[in-house]
């Protein structure tokens, strides 16, 4: 496949000059970025076929020039990201990326898209499967005052004002009628380092606490040390749903470490993306 031409400041002019004459032979698409030196007359050469993006405002302040030879190619598509001056560095390239891959998926896509569709258990677990989440550990004690535990990615936040959570915990679990009755439960996210604990959690037969570095929070309730986020609550409500019950906890106290990862899931998997 023939590549996707990227070039920014002076450099566009030259790359412009060494593709022309074959550039649908050369280049699947081409991306100018902060591109002020270009010769607009060689651009409106290209194919018109040729997915073709100009992006200003990355590096430097959005000029009349880069305007101007936008507004002469009407096959190309033309993207402001800033108007500040000058912008900053790092949330230019981070708008600059969006606005890179949204071209490129909707010109250049790496493949056809083919939706499958269905209204069985199997399509609806994939299709679910499509939203990326994190991964909690959530933590109570029983009636004998025992640390339980299990892992869940279906939480979300749903109240500022009161504070509320929710989270969604399967009735087949072992634990679930110990967090139907739990007065209080926590949250624990987790971070980038923290799949083992993830996994020895959703493992039946496991000795979850005893391999897992925890401490009492408030009302004696166990909280994971080192999790990316802990969200300590009281209950709320609980809720019917399904082959799941809803449980929605009050916030009492949170806390988080800014500078790490967090652990995520997707189609089935456990992911990584850098951030921090």
């Amino acid at each position: 496949m023939r590549p996707v031409i990227l070039a920014a400041g002076d450099d566009a002019a030259i790359a412009i000059d060494a593709i022309s004459q074959h550039a649908e032979l050369m280049a699947s698409g081409i991306v100018l970025v902060d591109s002020k030196s270009v010769d607009a007359r060689k651009l409106d050469l290209l194919p018109e076929r040729l997915p073709l993006l100009m992006v200003s405002g990355v590096l430097v302040p959005v000029s009349d020039s880069m305007e101007q030879i936008a507004r002469r190619i009407p096959h190309a598509e033309a993207v402001e990201i800033s108007a500040s001056t000058p912008p900053s560095c790092a949330e230019g390239f981070d708008a600059f990326s969006a606005v890179l891959i949204d071209f490129l998926e909707r010109r250049l896509p790496r493949a056809t898209p083919e939706y499958r569709q269905g209204s069985d258990a199997r399509t609806l677990r994939d299709a679910l499967g499509c939203f990326a989440t994190g991964v909690t550990v959530m933590t109570a004690k029983d009636a004998a005052s025992q640390p339980v535990g299990l892992t869940a990615n279906s939480f979300t936040s749903v109240s500022l004002d009161p504070p509320l959570l929710l989270t969604c915990i399967a009735k087949s679990s072992a634990s679930s009628e110990v967090f139907q009755m739990a007065e209080h439960f926590a949250v624990n996210v987790l971070h980038i380092g923290q799949q083992p604990t993830s996994i020895r959690f959703s493992r039946r037969n496991e000795d979850r606490f005893g391999a897992t570095p925890w401490e009492p929070g408030l009302h004696g309730t166990p909280v994971l040390t080192g999790s990316l986020a802990t969200f300590e609550c009281s209950r709320h409500a609980v809720h019917d749903g399904g082959d799941h019950i809803i449980l929605i906890g009050q916030v009492e106290r949170a806390r988080f470490e800014p500078r790490r990862d967090p652990l995520l899931y997707f189609r089935g998997k456990y992911r990584r993306l850098h951030f921090s």
